[in-house]
C-alpha cells in the first residue's frame, strides 16, 4: 500500500535532521589537507573572504568528506572507522553507514511522487529512476528541471545532503555521452567539484590565491586547534 505524504515526511524529517548531525561531527575528521585538496578542486581561483559566503562551505565539505584523495582514500570513511563516530547515537550511526554509499550524479526530475517528493531519472546511469524526499526541493523544483546532487538511499526513498547544483547544456551533453559510451566523464576531478566550481565561479569574483590567502580560508573553515605532541605526527600523515 502507498504511504501517505504525512507517513512519508513523518520519516523523512528525522533523516533530515539526523544527516545535519552526522556531516557536523564528520567535519571534524578532516584534517587541514582535506580542506586544501577541497579548494583546490572546487575554486583555487576564489577570495578566502568571498569563499565564506553563500553555499561555498557546504560544497568544501562536501568534497572533503566524500571525494577520495590522492590515495583513493575518503575522509568520511575513516571518520565512520574512528572513535569519534562513537558519539553518535545507534540511529545515527546507522544512517552514517548509508550516507557511505552516496552518490553524486546529473538527476532529471520525471515527475512528482504519488506521496511525498519527486521521481528522478538518474541520466548517467541509464535514466535509472530513484524516489527522492526533500521539502523544499519538492516545493521549487519544475518537472524536467536537470542538476547534479549527492543522494543516498536512506530508506524506501533517497535523500541529500541538501547541495543542488544546475548543470551547464554543454556538459549535460558532454557527460550523458561519455556515459553511454563507457568512458571516463570529461571532467578533472571529480563530477561534484567541477559543478561546484561552475556555480562559484559565476556568483564569486575571480581572484588568485596566494600563499597567505590559502591559509587564511584554512583557518576560516578549519581553523588549527592546539594538538597534543603525541598527535601531531599522526594528524600530518592524514588526508
Amino acid at each position: 500500500m502507498t504511504p501517505t505524504r504525512v507517513q512519508v515526511l513523518a520519516r523523512y524529517d528525522p533523516i533530515r535532521a539526523s544527516i545535519q548531525r552526522v556531516l557536523k561531527l564528520a567535519e571534524g575528521s578532516c584534517a587541514k589537507a582535506d580542506w586544501a585538496r577541497a579548494m583546490k578542486h572546487v575554486a583555487p581561483w576564489a577570495e578566502p573572504a568571498a569563499l565564506a559566503e553563500a553555499s561555498a562551505p557546504e560544497m568544501l565539505t562536501d568534497i572533503a568528506l566524500f571525494e577520495p584523495n590522492q590515495r583513493g582514500r575518503r575522509v568520511f570513511d575513516r571518520f565512520l572507522s574512528d572513535k569519534a563516530s562513537q558519539r553518535l547515537s545507534a540511529p545515527d550511526f546507522a544512517l552514517a553507514q548509508r550516507m557511505a554509499g552516496a552518490v553524486f550524479s546529473i538527476f532529471r526530475v520525471a515527475e512528482r511522487h504519488e506521496a511525498a517528493g519527486l521521481w528522478l531519472e538518474d541520466m548517467l546511469r541509464g535514466d535509472r529512476r530513484l524516489w527522492l524526499v526533500d521539502r523544499s526541493f519538492e516545493a521549487r523544483a519544475p518537472e524536467g528541471a536537470v542538476f547534479g546532487m549527492r543522494l543516498f538511499e536512506a530508506e524506501a526513498f533517497h535523500a541529500g545532503f541538501g547541495i543542488i547544483v544546475p548543470v551547464a547544456e554543454e556538459m549535460l551533453d558532454f557527460c550523458v555521452s561519455a556515459a553511454a559510451a563507457g568512458r571516463r566523464l570529461p571532467v578533472r576531478h571529480s563530477l561534484a567539484a567541477t559543478l561546484y566550481g561552475d556555480v562559484l565561479s559565476e556568483a564569486l569574483p575571480p581572484g588568485e590565491v596566494e600563499m597567505e590567502m590559502m591559509e587564511a580560508l584554512l583557518d576560516l573553515v578549519a581553523p588549527e586547534k592546539p594538538a597534543p605532541a603525541s598527535t601531531k605526527r599522526r594528524r600530518k600523515r592524514t588526508g
